[in-house]
């Protein structure tokens, strides 16, 4: 399909949100900066550096739940400038410390920063588009440079890492600046500030969800509250690309796994930016839940072939089930917010943004330790057939939740019928 008739129709603040990611993205690598940086330029192991890792990866929870809070609060674009802004100026500062371990605790710092961010953005993309196939278009343009901005950022600053970090610190926060200049002058968008106020003014004459306490939408909206839990299963199960499979690398290829690990990566950055569009043509009327349903099936072929390497170690394997997994990946990152967004109210998206981000921080913590419980019990190759069953469950789980929709829409209309 082509790239330009795939994106076509969306409003130019839509194209410079998706722009500003981009950007941002080209320096959003902080786990990977915290772990070269202690490695490399500290001479630290790699067990010590994975504690900074977890700590970063902990904190980021308690960010998202307090940006997702701010940005209904304060405003999503408010949110967005105040974290780049600081995470840039964080940056900056770690020239001054530069060869010592506070940097390692400023880079965490910023990783609470930029995780503020995150609700922000998407819930500013669900306000600035309508309907779901537009959203479905804004949210596969936004994750298409996300991933483009992933793949070529580590890619430069590996060249700087070990004898230039401090090129890296200054081209890391001109990014961020970047970034934030294009959501400050181009990205234009109704104060969040003036329509809350507005609402709370009108609360005594209107009874609409929009005036509602989170704790009473979520009980207003219990498959809501449904998808966000089940969505826990997404981010375990893709945790695997980033945990077992180079565990799984190290089994089958030995001393050259990392080689391959990386071959993996770069296969599925390929996929990405060459299938996200092509999948957006074919899906474009398929709603959200049945995408995810279908890339959780993706998932589970892509992660269970994987067990076959017990078999045969031979790398068209993985090949197979990188491709396979990434079409999962897509079809799933690209539709999980379009949910929200069509049942919760603007005023609420981005906490409701932030909870699923949550569920997606403790997705990504828990899944590393159950999983290596699983390798401790059984074999590597075993451990893909229990990620393939989950994934089928996830599938399931999404079907059942069609399912429960399509039977409160009927209980809603015989109800209206009756009266």
């Amino acid at each position: 399909m082509n790239l330009v008739k795939a994106y076509a129709g969306l409003t130019k603040e839509i194209y410079f949100l998706c722009l500003a990611r981009t950007i941002n993205s080209i320096g959003d690598f902080v786990f990977s900066l915290i772990t070269l940086y202690l490695t490399l330029q500290l001479g630290m192991n790699a067990v010590s550096a994975g504690i900074f890792v977890s700590l970063a990866a902990l904190i980021s929870g308690p960010g998202v739940l307090l940006g997702g809070y701010l940005s209904d609060i304060m405003g999503k674009k408010t949110i967005i400038v105040g974290g780049q802004f600081l995470s840039s100026i964080l940056i900056m500062s770690c020239i001054i410390w530069s060869g010592t371990i506070a940097v390692a605790y400023i880079l965490i710092i910023v990783m609470f920063s930029i995780s503020v961010t995150r609700p922000a953005y998407n819930s500013l993309l669900i306000k600035l588009s309508t309907g779901e196939k537009e959203r479905k278009s804004a949210f596969s343009l936004m994750y298409l440079g996300a991933n483009i901005g992933i793949a070529v950022g580590p890619l430069a600053a590996g060249f700087f890492m070990r004898d230039y970090i401090d090129v890296v610190f200054i081209s890391i926060s001109i990014v961020f600046l970047l970034s934030t200049i294009i959501i400050i002058s181009l990205v234009k968008v109704v104060d969040d500030k003036v329509l809350v106020k507005n609402e709370n003014e009108s609360r005594n004459n209107q009874n609409t969800q929009h005036n509602s306490s989170l704790l009473k939408i979520i009980s207003k909206k219990p498959l809501v509250a449904y998808f966000i839990i089940i969505s826990f299963l997404n981010y375990f199960i893709y945790m695997q690309a980033s945990f077992s499979i180079p565990i799984q690398m190290n089994s089958s290829f030995g001393e050259n796994g990392a080689a391959y690990y990386g071959s993996i990566m770069t296969i599925n950055a390929i996929c990405v930016i060459i299938l996200t569009t092509f999948i957006l043509s074919i899906t474009k009327k398929i709603t959200s839940i049945n995408s995810i349903a279908i890339g959780a099936i993706f998932y589970g072929l892509g992660f269970g072939i994987l067990g076959l390497l017990d078999y045969s170690t031979n790398f068209i394997i993985v090949a197979l089930s990188t491709i396979l997994w990434t079409v999962g990946e897509i079809l799933i990152q690209t539709n999980i917010n379009l949910y929200i967004a069509s049942r919760v109210p603007d005023t609420h998206q981005g906490r409701f943004n932030g909870l699923l981000l949550f569920v997606g921080c403790l997705g990504y913590t828990l899944s590393p330790y159950l999983t290596g419980i699983f390798i401790n019990k059984i074999d590597i190759e075993n451990v893909w057939f229990i990620i393939s069953g989950f994934s089928l469950i996830y599938s399931l789980c999404m079907l059942s939740l069609l399912y429960l929709e399509k039977r409160s829409i009927r209980g809603k209309v015989n109800e209206k019928l009756d009266f």
